[in-house]
Parts: structure tokens; sequence; C-alpha cells
């Protein structure tokens, strides 16, 4: 099997439902954006690899890597695949996740600078894609990708309390805004 098709050469694309569009139109963006949001995730995870041991991010890891798995089946859902994806429950395991990280962390107190170290930082960068995404889903206003709306407003949470986690268990200072 190949990987190129050519049925894709002039400009339309096949949906998961068998419909044809446009490669520029909406739902193929939204669902663009998700792929490229599970690319800077991969980075995220290859760069947990180099700022520590695969023991030190262990969790982080497989986090991450969760996530891509539910953002492959929200890109199947947008294009008009009947895959189930149960959001609240996924919504339940973030909030989870996020209250476990905040009873570790230092409670804020100012707005704190994106940054710190390379993988701390990426998943900040991460982290605004999904906000872009979660503003282009509203915009849809397409009823199969606004239940995902809950979903991608934690998973953007989850990526900050993530992203100081790693900035602390690397003892990287993180740095306040001082209006």
């Amino acid at each position: 099997m190949h990987i190129y098709t050519r049925t894709g050469d002039k400009g339309e694309t096949g949906l998961a439902n068998g419909q044809r569009v446009a490669k520029d139109s909406a739902v193929i963006d939204f669902i663009g954006n998700l792929d490229e949001l599970n690319a800077f995730l991969g980075m995220c995870v290859s760069l947990l690899y180099e700022d520590g041991t695969q023991e030190d991010f262990n969790v982080e890891i497989e986090i991450l890597e969760s996530i891509q798995k539910d953002l492959f089946k929200v890109g199947a859902i947008a294009a008009g695949s009947k895959m189930v994806f149960d959001s609240s429950k996924e919504v339940s395991n973030i909030e989870e996740t996020i209250n476990d990280y905040e009873k570790i962390l230092p409670k804020l107190k100012n707005f704190i600078l994106p940054g710190g170290g390379p993988a701390a930082a990426q998943i900040h960068i991460t982290r605004t894609l999904v906000r872009r995404i979660e503003r282009q889903a509203v915009a849809l206003k397409s009823k199969s990708i606004h239940p995902f709306l809950p979903y991608l407003n934690r998973l953007s949470d989850l990526l900050f309390v993530m992203a100081r986690y790693v900035n602390f268990k690397l003892k990287i200072q993180e740095t306040k805004w001082v209006s």
C-alpha cells in the first residue's frame, strides 16, 4: 500500500463518512490543527526524555501519549466517524490529574511567564495551540465538535500545570509576572 492515493490532487479530501470536501474547509482545518497539536505533544514527550530519564517523567509521558490517542478519536469524529469518545469521562480524568499536580506545586500568587526548561517551554507552547483549537471549535458551531469544548478547555489547564510541574521537578524557578 502506498502512502499516496492521488485522490486529493484536485484540492479535495475524503471524510470518514465518505463525503468529499475541499481541503480548505473549516472541518479539515480543525482536523489539521489537531494533527499539529498531536505533533507538538510528540515533541513534548521527546523533550521530557531529554530533560530526565524515562523514570523521571514516566507519568507525564504516559499522560501525553494518552492525549495523543484521544486526539485521533476527536479528529475521526470531526471527520464523520461513528467512533465513540466519552468527553465527560476524560474531563473528569484530566481534572483529577490537575488536582494531583496542584497538591505538589506551590500555590500561584502571580501570573507566571511561560518558559523554563525546554520540555516545560514546549508544553506551554502546546497549551497555546490547544487554546487556538478551542476557539476554532467554538467558531465552527458544529454539533459533532462542540462536545469536545470542555475536554479542550481542561486539556490546556492540564498542560499549564504539567509545565509547572516539570520545571518544579527540575528545580527551575518560575518567572513571575509583576505588573
